[in-house]
């Protein structure tokens, strides 16, 4: 077991663990008049929804049920809420642990990569050298977004290559040489993406190719 899936379990323990401290704040303010339901404290329910939601969208992705499952089923400060988010969270686990999820989202990036990169090998032998910077560009903020992902480090909807590769190298995920490797990368992508041809060569994209593919070889 790596040591990224060690912490993502901890973290699922984490909020397990957290999941107790809540169910414990059950009360009932049902008075002689009036039956109320049983709840839990709110702030505390809330801040735990929150963790739980962002962990399991982290490491699921919002397409996976688990993550699906969480959104719709725990949404209100009830026990019932809280035993329905918690039971996800031990299946999570327990799927961390055998290593199901890991191997499952690998395999289907692994594929995914493959059929970008051989596209753009197909546009740069053909000379499409803007094409293939656009499209390599687009392949190298994906994995990132991945790296991130796979070392638990935050990532925002509104993240770019530069702003993920910031955050990756403060992690020391790799280092200030890589950081400005990709940020070489990123310009190139930049200029394809504005418009901008004359500022780059068919060798610089050629480059580019060989080098995203072997940096996210690498890391994923």
């Amino acid at each position: 077991m790596n040591s990224t899936t060690e912490k993502l379990i901890e973290r699922a323990s984490q909020l397990l663990t957290k999941a107790q401290s809540v169910a414990s704040t059950r009360f009932n303010d049902s008075s002689e008049n009036v039956i109320a339901p049983d709840e839990v404290n709110s702030p505390l329910f809330h801040e735990w929804r929150n963790n739980s939601q962002n962990f399991i969208l982290m490491v699921c992705g919002e397409n996976s049920p688990y993550y699906k499952n969480f959104v719709e089923g725990v949404k209100s400060s009830r026990p019932s809420d809280v035993d329905h988010g918690t039971g996800i969270l031990k299946a999570l686990k327990e799927d961390l642990e055998l290593g199901y999820l890991t191997r499952v989202r690998d395999l289907v990036s692994a594929e995914i990569f493959t059929d970008f990169i051989e596209m753009a090998q197909h546009l740069i032998d053909n000379n499409y050298k803007d094409s293939t910077a656009s499209l390599v560009g687009a392949v190298l903020e994906n994995g990132l977004r991945q790296i991130a992902q796979k070392n638990v480090v935050d990532v925002k909807s509104g993240d770019d290559i530069g702003s993920l590769n910031t955050k990756l190298a403060d992690k020391e995920i790799y280092n200030r040489l890589i950081q400005k490797q990709i940020q070489a990368w990123k310009a190139i992508r930049d200029s394809a993406d504005h418009g901008k041809f004359s500022e780059y060569k068919l060798e610089d994209v050629k480059s580019m190719l060989d080098g995203v593919q072997r940096f996210l070889t690498e890391q994923l």
